[in-house]
């Protein structure tokens, strides 16, 4: 007896379109598992700046360093400054970063003394109409004179304050005089406005300050992040959040922000700086010290 093959048309065509599939799927996700999607990273500036949250800030940066996958970086600012070592370490921190990756600044709500300071290591820098960019300049509490009495014995007159009113107006003008000069240099011909009218210290809208030259365009985050991509020649890629990550690895971070004795506070405004020399706007004292 003769036996032939009849051939089972549906179950092949099944196995043949479960083949496709699977080659498919194969060919497109094996190269994501040998080369990762490239991504930008959102780095995060939105509190007060001081030595205690720079740990936060710093853990952000060095976790770009680390993610193979992160090809450039954006900084998001939102705060009003604070200290003036904090603001100075940050900045050159982000400058380092942007040796190594582009670094496109995009503020929020306000980038205002330390806070601009740091944003100027970020180039191009975008804002909202409505941001509040500058504030450009310091200020300082003068410690009081405090005299020798039969309690209290100094090795030096100056051993209980570290400096006297002179000697603290000096350093104000020198950190003022760092501040322009940092602004000069890093806005280059962008910058409309003279080193005596930055010297004001004032607050402009995101609009105005386009304008003159303390940032480079309108725009918001997702602006930010196409500049950071086109830098880095990247058009397909990922956004990850640098601060959601850190904070994921590290909960303890998340009582660094509110632990500054500075901080403002939440219902009154009201902050209780110690003596000595900021970078930072306060809104309750409308800037002015």
């Amino acid at each position: 007896m003769e036996l032939r093959y009849r051939p089972n048309w549906p179950t092949l065509l099944l196995g043949s379109i479960l083949f496709v599939l699977l080659t498919w799927a194969l060919l497109h996700q094996l190269p994501q598992a040998i080369v990762p999607r490239p991504a930008v990273g959102i780095i995060r500036i939105n509190d007060d700046i001081w030595y205690g949250s720079n740990i936060l800030f710093q853990a952000e940066i060095e976790a770009a360093r680390r993610d193979r996958r992160i090809r450039a970086v954006v900084v998001q600012f939102d705060s009003p400054g604070g200290e003036v070592a904090a603001s100075q370490s940050l900045f050159l921190e982000l400058q380092n970063l942007r040796r190594e990756m582009p670094v496109v600044g995009s503020v929020d709500s306000m980038a205002a003394s330390g806070a601009y300071y740091a944003a100027l290591a970020t180039d191009p820098i975008y804002a909202k109409p409505s941001s509040s960019v500058g504030n450009v300049g310091v200020w300082g509490r003068v410690p009081p004179d405090l005299g020798v009495n039969d309690f209290i014995i100094t090795s030096g007159p100056f051993k209980l304050t570290g400096s006297n009113r002179e000697e603290f107006l000096r350093e104000l003008e020198s950190v003022k005089r760092e501040f322009l000069a940092t602004v000069v240099s890093q806005r280059g011909a962008r910058l409309t406005l003279t080193p005596a009218e930055l010297s004001q210290g004032l607050l402009y809208s995101g609009r105005e300050a386009v304008r003159l030259g303390l940032i480079d365009h309108i725009g918001g985050q997702t602006d930010a992040v196409a500049e950071a991509a086109r830098q880095a020649g990247i058009a397909h890629y990922d956004t990850v959040d640098l601060e959601v990550r850190v904070l994921g690895e590290r909960p303890r971070y998340y009582s660094l922000n509110e632990s500054w004795v500075g901080a403002a506070d939440p219902v009154t405004g009201q902050r209780n700086l110690p003596y000595g020399i900021y970078l930072l706007y306060d809104a309750q004292l409308r800037g002015v010290p």
